[in-house]
């Protein structure tokens, strides 16, 4: 008798959310445009090659688990200046460069609308950074590379062509703010603000 109001318990509340649920999950591609908010003085160019692929898993309509990893490069062109080591002085103009890479696992909430083809969603990820500051000047490569947290809130839109196709495409705005630091070029954390566009593609 248990058993059986069990299995009634699990059709009543469970088969709803199955039912409403029309795919089980999507892979991203995006390109991920970036503009760096830590130490601007050292780098402050918006990063255009940037890119992020990732997974989503639907638990029901509303809430999907996942993971995302990017990748970004920020160049900054620095005019000719005279710096002073220990071995001596070298003046050159040079170029600073940041490489981010990023893995999260993630979060997101898909806000009610009317219709399937559309679903805004708000999110978190909270994973990994790994950060190179890199200094190319003349023949020579100054380089620091440090790991820590990184935590990532989103938001954004899937937008499908149609209920029975695979493909669709995505848009979405996302903070990182991550304890990959490197004090020895004044970077106590790295932060960015960023916008991705890119394409889904449903797996059923």
């Amino acid at each position: 008798m248990k058993t059986l109001f069990g299995i009634a318990m699990f059709m009543f509340l469970g088969l709803p959310v199955l039912c409403a649920q029309d795919y089980q999950g999507y892979y991203s591609a995006t390109f991920d445009f970036n503009q760096p908010l830590s130490n601007t003085r050292w780098n402050n160019t918006t990063s255009i090659f940037g890119f992020k692929a990732g997974y989503q898993y639907m638990l029901g309509e509303r809430f999907s688990i996942g993971g995302d990893l990017n990748w970004g490069s920020y160049k900054q062109y620095k005019p000719t200046e005279t710096m002073i080591g220990t071995s001596g002085a070298l003046t050159t103009d040079y170029f600073n460069y940041v490489y981010a890479y990023g893995l999260v696992l993630s979060g997101r909430y898909y806000f009610p609308v009317s219709g399937k083809l559309i679903k805004p969603y708000g999110g978190l990820g909270l994973g990994a950074a790994y950060n190179k500051y890199t200094t190319f000047y003349n023949i020579y490569t100054d380089q620091h590379a440090s790991w820590g947290f990184l935590a990532r809130p989103e938001a954004g839109l899937l937008i499908r062509f149609n209920e029975y196709r695979s493909l669709g495409l995505t848009a979405g705005v996302h903070y990182d703010i991550s304890t990959a630091q490197q004090k020895m070029i004044g970077y106590n954390d790295f932060s960015n603000v960023g916008i991705n566009v890119g394409i889904i593609i449903i797996n059923w």
